[in-house]
C-alpha cells in the first residue's frame, strides 16, 4: 500500500488529538504532519486561574515540539493558504501536500470590531491574560466590568467563571467590599445552550456573590483611557477595569480557499466532521455543527472528540476499517473560585433540544479539573 500523507492544520484541542489519533491506528508507511504558528500551546480555560495568579503560564501550555516523540512530524510555520484542488497546503516553510486535511484553525479575534476595545483587557489570549494578570494584581478598589462582544464565543461559562474567581481571590485579599463587580452578555441569559434550568442556577450563585448581571446587553465601545463604555441599550457606563471578551471570527484563509463565505464558520456532516470537499475535515471552533434546536458551543471538550472521531475516521478510510459517529456529548467545568467547581454535561445532539445540566460545585470537581488540566499538559487529553 502507498503510504497516505495525512496534514493536520492547528494544534489546539482537536488538532492535537486528531493527529495523535491517526498516528496510533496507522502504520508507519503513512505520514502524520501537525502545523502550527506556534511551538507552545496554551489551555485556555486555565486563563480565569491564571489572571489571579493561581496558576503560572508553564502550567497552562503543553508544546507541540513533543508530539515528535509520539511519531508526530510538528512543522513551526503560518499556514498561507489552502489549495483543496490541488490538495496543497502553502505555509512559510513550504509547499505541503496531503491525501487527507484535517483543519483545526480555531476562531481569530476581531479586537477591532468593538471600537476602543484595545484600550481595555482580555484574557482570550496568552498575551493578554499575562496583562491582565499584572492588573489584577494591583487591583484593591473600584468598578470592574466584564463583557462579552458577541455571540458565540468560545468557552460560554469563561466570563461568569472569571467573574467569580475575581470574586473569590479579592476576598482572600480583604478587598471585596470595596470592588464592584458587573458582567454583560448580548444573550438572553448566561450559558443558555445549558437550558433555563442551569441558567437560573448560574444566575443564583452570581447574584449570592454580590456579582451584578446584565444579560441582553452588551459594549458597543470603550473610550480611548479604558474608563468608559457606551452599552447596546443606549446608556454609558464608568469603570475601573474594562475586560471585554473580543468578537470571533473564522480565520480568513478559509474562505479564500473557498471552503465557506466571508465570515461564515465551515459547514461540516455532523456525524463525520467531513467538510464538502472529500477527504477534508474541519474540527472545533472554526466550525458550525448543527444541533437540533441550534449549534454546537465552541469548547474544548468538542474539539478533543471530532478530533478522536476524525483520526479514527480516517484510518478506517484507510484501512477499511469501522467508522464511528460524532456523539455531540461533553462536559466542561465551571471553577466557582479556588475551592470548588462545578461542570456543564449533556447530550447536545438530543431530540428537540440539548439534554444538558449544571452540577453543582464541589471539592471533587475541583480535583477532576485539576486532573483534567495535568492530563491536557501530558497529550493524554
Amino acid at each position: 500500500m502507498t503510504g497516505k500523507k495525512i496534514l493536520v492544520l492547528g494544534g489546539g484541542f482537536g488538532g492535537a488529538a486528531a493527529a495523535r489519533k491517526t498516528r496510533k491506528l496507522l502504520g508507519t508507511e503513512h505520514s502524520v504532519t501537525l502545523v502550527d504558528r506556534d511551538r507552545r500551546t496554551y489551555l485556555c480555560g486555565s486563563f480565569p486561574m491564571l489572571i489571579a495568579g493561581q496558576k503560572d503560564p508553564e502550567k497552562a501550555s503543553r508544546s507541540l515540539g513533543t508530539l515528535d516523540q509520539r511519531g508526530v512530524r510538528f512543522i513551526q510555520a503560518e499556514i498561507q493558504s489552502i489549495d483543496t484542488n490541488n490538495m496543497t497546503v502553502l505555509t512559510s516553510e513550504g509547499v505541503l501536500d496531503f491525501d487527507f486535511l484535517i483543519i483545526a484553525l480555531g476562531a481569530s479575534y476581531d479586537w477591532e470590531a468593538v471600537p476602543g476595545s484595545n484600550s481595555s483587557y482580555s484574557f482570550y489570549s496568552i498575551n493578554e491574560a499575562l496583562k491582565l494578570r499584572k492588573r489584577i494584581r494591583s487591583f484593591r478598589k473600584g468598578k470592574i466590568l466584564i463583557s462579552v462582544s458577541s455571540i458565540p464565543y468560545k468557552c460560554p461559562p469563561a466570563p461568569f467563571e472569571t467573574a467569580m474567581i475575581l470574586d473569590w481571590i479579592f476576598k482572600q485579599k480583604g478587598v471585596r467590599k470595596e470592588i464592584d463587580i458587573d458582567v454583560y452578555t448580548p444573550e438572553p441569559a448566561p450559558i443558555r445552550v445549558a437550558g433555563p434550568s442551569a441558567s437560573s442556577q448560574l444566575i443564583k450563585s452570581l447574584t449570592s456573590r454580590g456579582i451584578s448581571l446584565n444579560t441582553g446587553q452588551s459594549i458597543t465601545e470603550v473610550s480611548k483611557d479604558g474608563k468608559e463604555v457606551s452599552i447596546s441599550n443606549g446608556t454609558s457606563k464608568n469603570a475601573d477595569l474594562v475586560i471585554t471578551i473580543p468578537v470571533h471570527k473564522p480565520p480568513n484563509i478559509v474562505f479564500e480557499s473557498q471552503l465557506t463565505e466571508p465570515g461564515k464558520w465551515i459547514d461540516v456532516s455532523r456525524d463525520t466532521l467531513e467538510t464538502n470537499r472529500e477527504n477534508i475535515f474541519a474540527i472545533g471552533d472554526i466550525t458550525s455543527v448543527k444541533t437540533n434546536s441550534g449549534f454546537l458551543p465552541k469548547a474544548g471538550v468538542f474539539a478533543y472528540t471530532a478530533g478522536e472521531v476524525v483520526g479514527t475516521n480516517i484510518a478506517a478510510r484507510i484501512n477499511h476499517g469501522e467508522k464511528v459517529v460524532f456523539p455531540g456529548k461533553g462536559q466542561c467545568f465551571i471553577a466557582y473560585g479556588g475551592s470548588s467547581a462545578g461542570a456543564i454535561k449533556g447530550d447536545f445532539f438530543a431530540a428537540d433540544q440539548p439534554k444538558v445540566k449544571l452540577i453543582p460545585p464541589s471539592v471533587k470537581l475541583l480535583k477532576s479539573k485539576e486532573y483534567f488540566e495535568q492530563r491536557w499538559r501530558k497529550f493524554k487529553i
